[in-house]
């Protein structure tokens, strides 16, 4: 993944939520044309931290037995524009899991502002589909950097189970 839009994930509860942050830096390259002298993130890497956040909540949920895809966004409303130096807060919330779907809600806040917000919904495929065995490990890697020091309720803390 060439752009990790999460840095640490504060707070997990299975199945339900995850808080996560990430601190924007003027060293993205994100921001080399957008735009020039006024840098501001992207829409679209907002709504990519909330689906990286939400596929964490999900995979990490299902022990990772599967592998959440993005497939619909829906109501995105972009607030305020988030520049270097903010610090993200991404929350996201399961709203519903029905057939193989989860339906989540997701906010971004800087400080007390809430800056972003949308629904997004993914398809819970399974993992070894995306994830060849090789590539797991590396995954496992990615994953337990993201979970340090988080507060963790209904999930196992070992990235043994990551394949």
């Amino acid at each position: 993944m060439r752009y990790l839009m999460i840095d640490r994930v504060l707070y997990l509860e299975s199945f339900k939520r995850l808080t996560a942050v990430k601190c924007v830096a003027l060293s993205e390259d994100l921001f080399v044309d957008h735009f020039f002298g006024n840098p501001i993130m992207p829409g679209a890497m907002q709504i990519e931290s909330l689906a990286q956040a939400g596929t964490v909540l999900l995979e990490v949920s299902s022990r990772f037995t599967k592998k959440a895809v993005l497939v619909l966004i829906n109501m995105a409303k972009f607030r305020e524009s988030v520049r270097p130096g903010d610090q993200m807060r991404v929350e996201i919330a399961l709203v519903s899991l029905e057939n193989e779907l989860a339906q989540t809600d997701g906010a971004i806040f800087v400080g007390e502002r809430l800056v972003t917000s949308g629904r997004l919904t993914f398809s819970l495929q399974p993992i070894d589909n995306y994830y060849p065995p090789q590539a797991r490990h590396l995954t496992g890697v990615l994953y337990d950097n993201f979970l340090r020091g988080a507060t963790l309720v209904g999930v196992e803390k070992s990235s043994n189970n990551h394949g």
